[in-house]
């Protein structure tokens, strides 16, 4: 009975610790932006938390390959991203995001479990619907973790399967959303992409806010999606994204922008636009060639601009978007797959496929967090 209690308690500190973490959640801040000329975020991710500066993100200590794709166990925010634009044998269009996030709780220590949080989500979209599942575990109960060699990561029956001793590609991601399941294999003979310096990545031009931050754009993706047991075999392109900080971690950080471009013509385009409370917004981004090459973009060669809103779980959210690269003669308006792809989690945000078009074409993926 006292191991019961004890469970029960740190779940129930759990639940508690995610509200305060992301200051949203069960209490459901609803946010009301028509009224705003300047459609932006206004909540704060990081609720109520000050970035632990014991962990820094800095130029001394650039990303390094293999090892940086195991967890950091000091820094307080990490995640694992992916997102995939498939297509059925029939030309049925999926698109899937799977994250996992690791979440550094110091208070969370005791002989039952490690002071880290595991936190997943996983997010299907077809035309009509939309399935959306999130899953909590702690470090050391069982349920969840991380393994060296080969590489994998799992929460419950989520995991994500390294086909190679050290290496992270080939990948297998087996998943559900919903009652559907999910098994698709990741591929990629392109290098991974290092944004900022080094994989140093600031999101304000006093660098006091960074993360470290790499990409792989170039997955090339085959599986099956079984909905109502029916099979589905599909195939497309994917974006696999790894930051970790506890710069970031911090209540006054309001929210991002961020976009990732599939171009027709083989490039790629990582865009960002950071909003911190008093701090003018920030934008970067990195354009990424069709070979793997890359060039960072600062403030002044990259604008980010909404142009249209639409009421998405009682708040406007900005579906299209102007963005304009002069230096390399990008002009481009993106249009959303369909209005509604919101993540109803502890942590709601905004994140879903969209199209564009204009002096480029292509596909790609949108999120929006803090509105």
């Amino acid at each position: 009975m006292k191991d019961l209690l004890t469970q029960m308690w740190l779940r129930f500190k759990l639940g508690l610790s995610t509200l305060a973490l992301y200051g949203l959640g069960c209490i459901g801040l609803n946010v009301t932006l028509a009224a705003e000329a300047d459609v932006s975020p206004k909540n704060s991710l990081f609720f109520g938390m000050q970035a632990d500066r014991t962990a820094p993100v800095s130029p001394l200590q650039p990303v390094s390959l293999p090892r940086d794709h195991a967890p950091h166990w000091d820094y307080q925010i990490e995640w694992w991203y992916f997102t995939f634009l498939l297509n059925s044998d029939a030309g049925e269009p999926f698109n899937y995001q799977f994250t996992l996030f690791k979440i550094r709780q110091p208070d969370f220590a005791s002989n039952w479990g490690e002071p880290q949080i595991w936190m997943a989500h996983s997010s299907l979209h077809t035309k009509d619907q939309h399935w959306f599942n999130e899953k909590f575990a702690q470090q050391g109960v069982g349920n969840a973790g991380f393994i060296a060699s080969p590489l994998q990561f799992y929460i419950d029956n989520w995991e994500l399967i390294s086909q190679t001793p050290t290496q992270l590609f080939p990948l297998v991601l087996k998943s559900t959303a919903g009652d559907n399941v999910l098994n698709l294999n990741l591929h990629t003979d392109k290098p991974f992409v290092f944004h900022g310096d080094g994989g140093v990545s600031n999101k304000t031009a006093d660098g006091k806010y960074r993360s470290y931050y790499y990409s792989q754009p170039f997955i090339q993706v085959d599986g099956q999606i079984h909905i109502n047991n029916e099979k589905h075999s599909v195939s497309g392109v994917g974006w696999y994204d790894h930051e970790w900080t506890s710069q970031l971690a911090d209540d006054k950080a309001l929210g991002w922008d961020w976009f990732s471009l599939h171009f027709d013509d083989g490039m790629k385009l990582m865009a960002f636009t950071m909003h911190v409370d008093g701090k003018p917004s920030y934008s970067t981004g990195t354009l990424i060639k069709p070979d793997g090459s890359s060039r960072t973009l600062t403030s002044d060669a990259l604008a980010l601009e909404a142009f249209e809103t639409a009421s998405v779980a009682g708040r406007d959210i900005p579906v299209r978007w102007h963005i304009s690269l002069p230096e390399h003669n990008i002009e481009v308006t993106t249009d959303v797959f369909k209005n509604d792809q919101w993540n109803p989690s502890r942590f709601p945000y905004y994140e879903g496929a969209i199209r564009f078009s204009g002096s480029h074409s292509g596909k790609g993926y949108m999120e929006l967090t803090g509105y």
